[in-house]
Order: structure tokens, then C-alpha cells, then sequence
């Protein structure tokens, strides 16, 4: 075929002697490295959207607005790789697009004498920090995984491919010696807040600031070629970067250098006016209408992006949360000591360390009808620390003591401090008993003696049944996962109880930390995570099988776990793929994620992704697992909350099931398509219930880090999250020591954020938590849905840090009567258990002359840090007729059938037609 296109309109291309393909060649080697060794958050997909919006949006402005021979865009390639390896951002491919949209628009807004005035890169980040509400940062640094290597492979190939052939040695060399001069003195002005070891070792191992030194300020487009002019810019970034250090700024190089080039923009521009002005303005006004044009559609983009991700907007759920007082309803609690009874040596990080662990669990202890609650509170006092509230009705509750569980936490220092509860019936006896959760000591198992002695009460049964005798728990969930008719138990631990270094198993006790060998031992600091993507020295999750009433620990090779030390926050159990067999699902902090598929000999299978965005390949900081079927279509989904903040730009999960479980590609993320994100908040625990009874799941998000409420030293509450910063930039082996650190004390991290109510509205989520007086800010852990007044609706019960836990009634809007049906399922304990986890459940109605079908699965645990209600309780929207139910109990094949009428709970017993 014969090209006939003009000469004149051809692309020229540029020829291999231009340094442009070197550029290109270094970064596109970046980018490789980072979606498949290193710990970058984009997904292939998500990169070559960023390459392919900045490539052909300045091959297409540039026919627009300057017209002439066709653009190669080797510069826009190389924005794109820049902008790919720069910014973070959540799930979904339209965010990938709007760095490069700023960026490559840029090129042709802002220009003196035909040439740009900012590299598209840094206008890029910068647009997106200013602009993107908080939905773009700017890459955190660990993400290269805080290695000296990369820093140096990242010098050695600019210097040597690409900054001696420049000419801007001189900007690099007096950049970099300023900049040294400014950290030294950051790092002696606030030597008392962090040492200044952690300043100086992060700023030289940062590979960020390389990338910005050699392949941003650098641009021969947009640097002055003079070796005065280079000085004189590299000055200007480091004094305004100063002076934003002072002010506690993040993102302060990308500011700086943004600041300085448009202040070099201002000046050019204002010469020319001076000089000519009449050739000033020919030129600008010649320009103005394109610029206003592109202006405009760059604007009416961004909104229309934006709008996207906003939806019901008018939206009025049929239901309000009112606050009830929960001190006056027989729960209360109050400031403990704890912060300040931890190991002096370790006090400065206390507070992150004892940052989770307040918790609630629910269950009916005394057989009389009522969900009864169990609160752990691990920093209030000891009085308060682990209290049981029997339900009386009308929602008043009465404390039951328990001698040997209130007095056992009254000592932390030798016993530990509770950190979450799991109520099931461990012995097949009728009765709930209650599984304990323990930060530094032995986890708990109390046995409910109800049935055998015909009154409630307790017994501490932990040493006969063989639980672990040390641990830092802070989840644990319980199923019968070899189908045997008694449950196990699964336990997850974001901390290493042990200390690595020792020669005898030594034990990390936050109390009494281990006295020194000698003054240069510091063993007994190396407790944090040793990186912020990918650690693997956490306490991770173990498996313990209820062998006829003791608990025999799996091994890591059964589990598939060998080499496997994730912090382990919480742990889902659910059958997946569905053969019968509970698979696993475990979110792990700093590292990605585990799901485990149940091979049915005893052992389990790692389902796990080799790039990220895929399901075990995540890099994100995971705190909840929600299952769910979300779209009443069988399929299971999996919600895992996340951190969303600067810095942290990552967003919660939504891994849908699409295909065979056991298969990578059958897990997709869609939070950001479904509206999920929980962007700008710290997300913790999450409950999974029909809030409204229309018949789809909703979702309650619970937010905010650490608040100063128990260690105010100072008005206000002084941010923590640019210390934090400054500790992200350093190697394993200085952030990995707790010594290192900067002082926490008296210092917030994101708090009093609100919470969300995440309404399922068919192919999307909407927040209404404003709509439902659900607006009190706070620093909340864990949320359970439970009917505590058995009127047919979820009532939320949610935990804070820092303050007492809260008590919200589900109240219906008048004049919207709804249908709803309840099921409480009792199995065998023979082949199904009695508490029938793992039991599915599928209804077929009629709403409105429409067939519905609704499907579910019995689960003892299905968030972080709280045990919801197990009863399944199911909206029927406005169905009138009967509920046919099936009832698969705990794996069979076959179901078991009933007839129920709507607006009642019904107990359903196996091998029986007995229904109440």
C-alpha cells in the first residue's frame, strides 16, 4: 500500500543520538520494576493509560493548536512513564488518565516564546494535589521498597545516560548541595522530636529525590541553560522547601519547584511587557482564545469526570440512626493509664503500637431471645477493660461480672490486654461461649456454663483446650473447615510476638522490654515493620483445629504460608469457590493480602496475583474483610477497608468473583467503580447488613486513626503524618526499629473523621451517613449490625480508641413499612455444628409481583474488630406472601426446605421441621 501522506505532515523521529530515549529507556525500566519487584500500586493497565492519554492528547493539541508537521511524542512518553512512576492513586483506569490530562495540557497553556514553562511531569503533580480532592498523591517513597540499591542504579543511569549530556551539571551539583545543607539543618533543629539519623538516612535514600533531581528539574525545556540561572533555580526550590518543612508541609520539592518555575514564568513574561508591549499582547491575544478553549474543555472534563463518581445525590434512605446514650443504657467505660504504664524505651511509638484492639461481639449468652454484647476496652481503665452486658430489653443492658476475666486484665503487664472476642459454641453444647482475643499474653477461651449448670457463668478453659500461650491477637474468627462438626479456630496477629535476634525465644512484651546486652543492643526495638508495602515480619495467621475439644495448630506448609509473616488484621471465612469447603480471606497491614482456598485434605491452596491490582498482590494497608454477595447473584464479593489519605492515596477493595475462585483472574476490583473508595478517610472496621430491608447488603465504614484525647500536652492536636513521612523514607532497617521513630506523644493521626453509610444501590454504592444523623466524627475500630431490640432492623453498635463505644437504634422513617424475615439456624453438632457456621441460605419471594432471590452464608465473624449478629436477618422490600427458604446446612449438597411467613425471626433446627 502506498502512503500517501504528505511530507510536510509526517512525524519526524527524532534520531538515537537524542538523550530523550535514554530518558524514556531509564524510566519505562522504573515502571517495569516497580508493577513487578517493587512496591508500586498501578496495574499495567493503569500505566498504559497514563502513557496513552499523555501521548495522544499532545499529539492531538499540538495539530490543533500549532498545527505543521505531525508531533512524534517522545516527550509526552516520557510524562507519561514520569507521571506513572509519580503519582498514586485507587483503583479503576479514569484516575490513571487525569495526571497526564494536567500535564500535557500544560505544554500548551502556559508558555513564554513558544516554549513551556513547566515540565508536564511536575504541573501534572503538582494539578493533581491542588486540584483532585484528595483522590491523587504524589507516590509515597516506600514504594520502592527503601533500598540503597535503587537509589544508586537510579543516580548511576541518570549521570551516566543522561545529565552529562546536558549540560545542567552545574543545577544538579548545586540542587543537591543545598539541599544537603537544608536537611542537616531540619535535622539538628528538631533532633528532639526524631533522631537525626532517621532525617539524613532517609533524605540520602530516597529514590524520589533522585527521580526529581535528574529527570525534572533538569528538562532542557524548562531549565535555564546557563550554569548562574542553574544555581540561582536550584536555590529557589531548596529555600521555599525550607520554608515549607517549617510549616510541616508534605509534597514540599514538587511545591517548591512548582513555585519557582512559576515565578520565573511571571518574571519572563513581565520582561517582555516591559520591553515591548505591544508585542506582549499581539502574541498573547493571538494565543488567548485557544488557551480559554482549552481551558474550558479541560474544566467542563474534570467535572464531568467528577460527577462520575457522585450519584443519588437526592437519595432519602426509608431509616435514621439515633444515638442512644449508652452510659444511661448500662454501658460505660473510662480514660485508662495504659499509655502510660508501656516500657519507657518504647513510649514515643506506644500509642501506634496500642492503636486497635477496642472492640465489641455480640451473641444471645443466656437462650433468652436477646443479643447480648462483649466489649473489650484495651487503653480505659481496668474496671471497664473487658465487660459482658447482659441485654434486658428495651435497650438497657446490666453488667455480668466475670471474676476470672475482669481480674485477669487488671494486670497487663502479666496477662495482656484484651483485643476483640469471638462468641460461638466451641463444645456442641447449646450454649455461647466466649473466645477472648489478647494483645501481649495468652489468648482466652471462657466456657459458658448455662446448660450444665442451669445459670449463666463462666470458666477460664484456655490451658486444657491448648490455646497458644503468647500472642498479639487482634483478630480471630471461628469455622469448621475440615467438616467435622466442630469449629476452628483462625487468629491473626499484625505483630510478631517474638523478638527477632535472640538465641531463646524472647518474648515482645510492650510492658518490659528486654534490659540491653551491652550499650549498643537494640534488639528489643526491632518490632516495627520493616517495610511499608510488603512486611513480612508481622505475627501472621495461624489455624488451630478443634480436635474433640483441644486445638492442634496447623502447620505453615498446610496452610501454604511457608515464609509468610504478614500483620494480619483480619481474618474472613467463607466458601468461595463453592465446593463446601470454608476458603480463607486475611487482610494483612503493610503487605498484601491472603486468600487461601480449602483443598478438603486438610490443607490449603495461596491464590496469589504476580502483578499489582491483582487479588494476593496488593500492596495496600488492609484492615477489614466484609464477604458478601453484594449483587444477589451468587457470586461472592470481598470488601477490605483501606487507608485513603495523603500519602496513602490507595482506597478500599471490592475483590468481585467473576469465574472460578481458585483462579487470579476471576478476582476484580471494583471499589472505585462502585463507589467504594472511602477516599479521604482512614478506614478501619466495616459491617456487612440490609440497613434499609430493600433486599441488597449496604455497608457501614468505620474511620479516623489516633486522636491525643489520652496524652494532651498541648492545645489542639498536632499532626503526626509528616513525621511519618520523613520515617517512610528510610531503609528496613532504620524504620524497622522503634527507637527511630519520631515521638507520637500528644500527636493526632487523621482523627475525628466521620464514618460512612454506604447504601447498595444496584450497580453502585452512596454515602448517606449525613442523611441518617450518622455525622459525629471520631476515631472508630470496629461496627456490629445487631437487632438488640428484635424489631426487625439493624441496630449499630460501633467501637472507638479513644472513647466510650456507641449505640445506634435503627429508626424507620414514617410511612415506609417494609417486609423482612429472620433466621436463626441451630445445627446437628454432629455434622454441622450447632451454631450452623457455614450454613447457606437461599429465599425466593415476590416484591411487588416481581420474583426475588436473596443468598447467604452463616458467618461468625465478617469484619475487623467485631462479631456481628449471626442471625441472618433478610429485607423483602414490599413482598406480602410467604419466604421459601433452602437451607444447605454447613457444606451438604442437599437443602433443606421451609415456608416462611415475613415479619417474625424463625429458629430452623436441622434434620427436624421444627420452626418457631
Amino acid at each position: 500500500m502506498n502512503d500517501t501522506t504528505s511530507p510536510a505532515r509526517r512525524a519526524t523521529i527524532p534520531p538515537a543520538s537524542d538523550p530523550r530515549w535514554r530518558v524514556a529507556a531509564i524510566l519505562l525500566a522504573y515502571v517495569v520494576l516497580g508493577i513487578t519487584v517493587l512496591g508500586f500500586n498501578r496495574s499495567p493497565l493503569q500505566v498504559a493509560t497514563t502513557v496513552a492519554t499523555a501521548v495522544l492528547l499532545d499529539m492531538l493539541l499540538h495539530r490543533l493548536l500549532r498545527g505543521g508537521p505531525a508531533l512524534f511524542p517522545l516527550s509526552a512518553l516520557i510524562t507519561g512513564l514520569g507521571l506513572s512512576i509519580l503519582v498514586n492513586y485507587a483503583h479503576g483506569l479514569w484516575l490513571a488518565a487525569i495526571p497526564a490530562l494536567f500535564g500535557i495540557a500544560s505544554k500548551y497553556l502556559f508558555t513564554f516564546r513558544g516554549r513551556h514553562v513547566y515540565n508536564p511531569a511536575l504541573f501534572g503533580v503538582v494539578a493533581c494535589l491542588l486540584l483532585g480532592g484528595g483522590l491523587i498523591s504524589d507516590s509515597p517513597a516506600y514504594q520502592w521498597g527503601g533500598s540503597y540499591a535503587i537509589t544508586i542504579f537510579i543516580a548511576t543511569l541518570a549521570l551516566f545516560l543522561f545529565v552529562l549530556k546536558i549540560n545542567r551539571m552545574a543545577l544538579v551539583l548545586s540542587f543537591l548541595g543545598f539541599y544537603a545543607v537544608s536537611v542537616l539543618v531540619r535535622a539538628w533543629l528538631t533532633r528532639w522530636h526524631m533522631p537525626m539519623e532517621t532525617w539524613l538516612l532517609g533524605a540520602v535514600s530516597s529514590p524520589p529525590l533522585y527521580l526529581f533531581t535528574f529527570f525534572m528539574i533538569t528538562d532542557p525545556q524548562t531549565s535555564p541553560p546557563t550554569r548562574r540561572a542553574q544555581v540561582g533555580v536550584a536555590l529557589c526550590i531548596v529555600v521555599i522547601d525550607f520554608a515549607l518543612h517549617l510549616r510541616e508541609t508534605l509534597s514540599t520539592l514538587f511545591y517548591a519547584a512548582f513555585i519557582c518555575a512559576s515565578l520565573r514564568f511571571l518574571l519572563n513574561h513581565a520582561q517582555a511587557l516591559r520591553t515591548d508591549a505591544g508585542d506582549w499582547w499581539r502574541q498573547s491575544r493571538a494565543r488567548l482564545g485557544r488557551r480559554l478553549g482549552l481551558v474550558a474543555a479541560a474544566v467542563g472534563a474534570w467535572f464531568g469526570i467528577q460527577g462520575l463518581v457522585v450519584a443519588d445525590a437526592d437519595y432519602l434512605p426509608p431509616f435514621t440512626l439515633t444515638e442512644v446514650n449508652a452510659e444511661a443504657a448500662g454501658i460505660a467505660s473510662r480514660p485508662g493509664q495504659v499509655l502510660q504504664s508501656v516500657d519507657p524505651r518504647i513510649a514515643p511509638v506506644a500509642k501506634w503500637l496500642l492503636s486497635v484492639g477496642d472492640a465489641v461481639a455480640v451473641a444471645d449468652i443466656d437462650n433468652d431471645g436477646l443479643q447480648d454484647i462483649f466489649l473489650s476496652y484495651p487503653l480505659k481503665d481496668d474496671g471497664s477493660r473487658a465487660g459482658l452486658y447482659r441485654n434486658l430489653g428495651g435497650l438497657r443492658f446490666e453488667r455480668v461480672h466475670v471474676p476470672g476475666l475482669e481480674q485477669l486484665f487488671n494486670d497487663p503487664a502479666r496477662n495482656g490486654l484484651p483485643a476483640g472476642a469471638v462468641f460461638f459454641d466451641y463444645d456442641n453444647d447449646g450454649d455461647q461461649d466466649l473466645l477472648v482475643l489478647v494483645g501481649y499474653g495468652q489468648t482466652r477461651l471462657f466456657r459458658n456454663r448455662l446448660v450444665e449448670d442451669g445459670v449463666l457463668g463462666f470458666e477460664d478453659v484456655s490451658d486444657q483446650v491448648n490455646l497458644p500461650k503468647y500472642g498479639i491477637a487482634v483478630a480471630g474468627t471461628v469455622a469448621d473447615l475440615d467438616r467435622d462438626g466442630r469449629l476452628d479456630i483462625a487468629i491473626g496477629n499484625p505483630i510478631n510476638p517474638w523478638l527477632p535476634g535472640y538465641e531463646q525465644p524472647t518474648r515482645f512484651n510492650i510492658f518490659a522490654l528486654p534490659a540491653p546486652n551491652g550499650a549498643d543492643d537494640r534488639r528489643m526495638f526491632n518490632v516495627m515493620h520493616r517495610t511499608w508495602h510488603s512486611a513480612n515480619n508481622g505475627g501472621g495467621m495461624s489455624v488451630l483445629m478443634n480436635r474433640q475439644g483441644r486445638f492442634e495448630a496447623l502447620t505453615a506448609e498446610q496452610l501454604d504460608l511457608v515464609g509468610e509473616h504478614r500483620w494480619t488484621t483480619a481474618i474472613g471465612i467463607a466458601d468461595f469457590d463453592g465446593d463446601g469447603w470454608p476458603d480463607l480471606y486475611a487482610s494483612n497491614d503493610f503487605g498484601p493480602d491472603q486468600l487461601l482456598m480449602n483443598k478438603g485434605d486438610g490443607s490449603f491452596r495461596m491464590v496469589r496475583g504476580q502483578v499489582a491490582g491483582t487479588v494476593g498482590r496488593d500492596t495496600y494497608k488492609g484492615m477489614n474483610v466484609s464477604i458478601a454477595d453484594f449483587d444477589n447473584d451468587g457470586r461472592v464479593g470481598i470488601y477490605v477497608s483501606n487507608v485513603h489519605e495523603r500519602l496513602q492515596a490507595e482506597g478500599s477493595m471490592l475483590w468481585q468473583l467473576y469465574g472460578d475462585a481458585r483462579q487470579v483472574d476471576s478476582w476484580v476490583d471494583r471499589a472505585m467503580q462502585r463507589g467504594l473508595l472511602n477516599e479521604n478517610r482512614f478506614g478501619w472496621g466495616a459491617a456487612v447488613g440490609d440497613l434499609d430491608l430493600d433486599g441488597r447488603l449496604d455497608i457501614l465504614q468505620a474511620n479516623g486513626m489516633v486522636d491525643n484525647a489520652y496524652d494532651k500536652d498541648a492545645p489542639g492536636c498536632p499532626d503526626y503524618w509528616y513525621w511519618n513521612d520523613k520515617i517512610a523514607l528510610t531503609r528496613p532497617d532504620v524504620h524497622g526499629y522503634s527507637d527511630r521513630w519520631a515521638d507520637l506523644r500528644g500527636r493526632c493521626i487523621f482523627p475525628y473523621e466521620k464514618n460512612r453509610v454506604y447504601m447498595n444501590r444496584g450497580q453502585h454504592f452512596v454515602d448517606v451517613a449525613e442523611r441518617v444523623g450518622w455525622s459525629a466524627p471520631g476515631n472508630s475500630r470496629g461496627i456490629a449490625l445487631v437487632d438488640l431490640d428484635n424489631d426487625g432492623d439493624l441496630d449499630v453498635i460501633v467501637t472507638h480508641q479513644f472513647a466510650p463505644a456507641s449505640i445506634y437504634r435503627n429508626d424507620r422513617r414514617a410511612g415506609s413499612p417494609v417486609a423482612w424475615v429472620g433466621l436463626q439456624l441451630q445445627g446437628d453438632g454432629k455434622t454441622c455444628n450447632r451454631d450452623a457456621i457455614g450454613s447457606k441460605v437461599v429465599i425466593d419471594y415476590s416484591d411487588n409481583g416481581a420474583a426475588r432471590t436473596q443468598k447467604r452464608e452463616v458467618m461468625a465473624v465478617n469484619g475487623f474488630s467485631a462479631q456481628s449478629d449471626r442471625r441472618l436477618l433478610f429485607g423483602l422490600g414490599g413482598a406480602t406472601g410467604p419466604v421459601n427458604v433452602s437451607v444447605s446446612w454447613c457444606g451438604a449438597s442437599t437443602p433443606q426446605k421451609f415456608a416462611l411467613r415475613p415479619g417474625q425471626y424463625h429458629r430452623l433446627v436441622m434434620q427436624g421441621d421444627q420452626k418457631q
